[in-house]
């Protein structure tokens, strides 16, 4: 059974909170703990926080300490969810609360017995019989832990600050900028190498896929970056190398730098005093919001749209910095590049190290999309779990503030935007026949992920479906990204993608058109998986309860009109097979080649250069 005696027992809770039965309460609390090593609770890490926000509970605040204990990763993953939860809340009293339980956690972390103990084996040979220096040991561990958050922090937040003052730098001159900033941020890390303590010999990110225990950041690529240019800020991708601090032990400090290249950083920048709402911010850097309303509820003649007047053209372009010669749009497989890292890095030999790739980003609230994640990566749980054939494929999303984080960068893609800026004469059809030797398979893995996506645009009302949000992958499946505005939440408020699911023309002509014999498998593989996903509705739904425990203190801008009958209506739990089918048939029929889909394309266009 799929169902995770987890999502049970935080369902139990849930129900519990509900009644305000405080020895069952207690007894769901004391059962989580059983499950605190386990890597489903740091997917439910953001719902347990929530949940302490609106109750306070005291037995839940004694699990997310004993949480945060358990390493350093967990540490901060708890502190940035807490920090994400709290900053835009209106009530001080909460607020305060807050910090003072952030505090306390790392006065806890600092007084933790089992880091004394290694922290006293590591100073060992260096105390030797002084008494008086081991008496001393918890001040000098303080002392330890609170050098590294600070520089942490530093490190984290000019990170983040980067992708929004990186747009006051003219494109020119990005790259070289770029390379500084970030030979800067490696002086800081390689600072980190001197520490005693294994665990702070590197920068900590809380990741949530992959190895969980190789999340220290040891090393940076400066020679290898992208900078991703929009109309409000530059999101920037970079590759790191991480590795579990344990099998720092088993190598020497290298390269050990002076103190002094810490100052070199520019001073803490405070994103939030230089944010508007996120809203403010989604809605003006990409929409001229009266032109969208006139072209929104006017149809217009879609073979005339050139004549529109008066949208002003925002000319970007984005920059890849890569030690690659490889001429592919996807470049060199993503698979030999981390061997080839492996082999040139000092870290290489360890079996904990890692090569990863991620995008730091700052102004935009990433909590929506990390709700609709979790749900999406639950639901390819499903499908793989089934053997269903629909293809999805979630990405990590680290939160470190109310309006900044760290995303997972999907290996081995490239945006359709791209694909059309680099192949202006090509459809994607040609497309696949030009850059695919196997175009069957590739046709065929479109077909399976056009599939598993349009689910999720459907349940979830993605909206912002642009090209600059979709990518193809070098095996030809398609992949969504930027979940921000779902749910209850349209760019601009004025519901302009109404379509259930973008289908356009394009996408059609690749399947070989609607008669065709792949484009009936698209359309029984979305039928297959609504069919399956109706056994699990309640599982699914336990991700936006929780979430939307208290209305009076909904955190989410997707939950402020959030109607959760209605969402439960579109999983269709009482049709039968065939009237289900017959469903699936109409909302295939609504998207096809929508008008308004085809212009909401041409505007991205006009407004912000997204190819179409």
């Amino acid at each position: 059974m799929l169902v995770t005696t987890f999502n049970r027992r935080m369902n139990q809770l849930l129900y519990s909170l509900q009644d305000k039965q405080e020895h069952i309460i207690q007894q769901n609390i004391l059962d989580l703990y059983n499950y605190i090593l386990d890597p489903e609770f740091n997917q439910y890490l953001f719902q347990l926080c929530y949940l302490f926000y609106v109750t306070e509970d005291k037995m839940l605040k004694e699990l997310l300490y004993n949480y945060a204990l358990t390493n350093n990763a967990n540490y901060y993953r708890l502190q940035w969810t807490l920090m994400a939860l709290n900053e835009n809340s209106n009530y001080e009293n909460v607020k305060n609360g807050f910090s003072t339980f952030i505090n306390v956690i790392l006065l806890k972390f600092m007084l933790n017995q089992q880091l004394k103990e290694e922290y006293v084996l590591e100073l060992g040979t260096q105390i030797g019989n002084n008494q008086k220096s081991i008496n001393n040991i918890d001040q000098m561990m303080k002392n330890c832990i609170k050098s590294y958050r600070e520089i942490q922090d530093k490190i984290i937040f000019n990170l983040i600050e980067k992708s929004l003052r990186l747009k006051k730098i003219d494109i020119e001159n990005q790259k070289d900028h770029m390379s500084r900033f970030l030979s800067q941020i490696n002086k800081m890390i390689a600072n980190l190498r001197i520490q005693e303590q294994p665990e702070f010999r590197g920068l900590t990110i809380p990741f949530n896929y992959g190895n969980l225990d190789s999340f220290l950041i040891v090393n940076l690529l400066e020679d290898e970056f992208t900078c991703f240019n929009t109309a409000k800020r530059v999101p920037y991708k970079i590759i790191i190398e991480t590795v579990n601090p344990s099998e720092l032990l088993l190598i020497q400090s290298v390269n050990q730098l002076c103190q002094e290249n810490q100052s070199e950083l520019i001073p803490f920048y405070d994103i939030e005093k230089e944010m508007k709402t996120i809203s403010q911010i989604k809605i003006y850097q990409q929409y001229n919001i009266e032109e969208l309303k006139k072209l929104a509820f006017k149809k217009i003649d879609l073979q005339n749209l050139s004549h529109i007047q008066n949208l002003t053209k925002i000319k970007e372009k984005d920059i890849y910095v890569s030690k690659s010669q490889n001429k592919s749009i996807w470049g060199e497989d993503w698979n030999i590049t981390k061997q080839k890292i492996k082999q040139n890095s000092q870290y290489g030999n360890l079996k904990s190290h890692d090569v990863r790739q991620i995008i730091i980003k700052g102004g935009d609230d990433l909590r929506n999309e990390l709700l609709i994640m979790q749900m999406m990566k639950k639901i390819n749980e499903i499908f793989k779990q089934k053997q269903l054939k629909l293809f999805l494929r979630p990405y990590d999303i680290i939160l470190t503030s109310a309006n900044s984080g760290i995303l997972e960068f999907i290996p081995n893609t490239v945006s359709i935007d791209k694909i059309k800026r680099d192949n202006p004469n090509l459809s994607l059809r040609q497309f696949y026949l030009k850059n695919f030797e196997n175009f069957s398979d590739a046709q065929k893995n479109f077909a399976e992920s056009l599939a598993g996506y349009s689910l999720i645009c459907y349940l979830f009302q993605l909206k912002d479906r642009h090209n600059g949000n979709i990518l193809i992958d070098n095996e030809g499946h398609i992949i969504h990204i930027d979940f921000g505005f779902v749910l209850t939440l349209t760019p601009g408020n004025i519901g302009f993608e109404s379509a259930p699911f973008k289908l356009i023309n394009e996408y059609e002509e690749l399947l070989n058109g609607k008669d065709s014999d792949i484009f009936t498998y698209y359309q029984v593989l979305i039928f297959s998986g609504l069919t399956i996903l109706q056994e699990h509705v309640s599982e699914l739904l336990t991700f936006v309860k929780l979430m939307n425990f208290s209305t009076r203190n909904n955190l989410l801008a997707c939950l402020e009109n959030f109607n959760m009958i209605e969402f439960k209506k579109r999983f269709h739990e009482n049709v039968n097979q065939k009237n289900l089918y017959a469903i699936v048939e109409n909302l295939v029929k609504k998207s096809s080649n929508s008008w308004k889909t085809i212009l909401y394309d041409y505007f991205q266009y006009q407004t912000n250069t997204i190819y179409y």
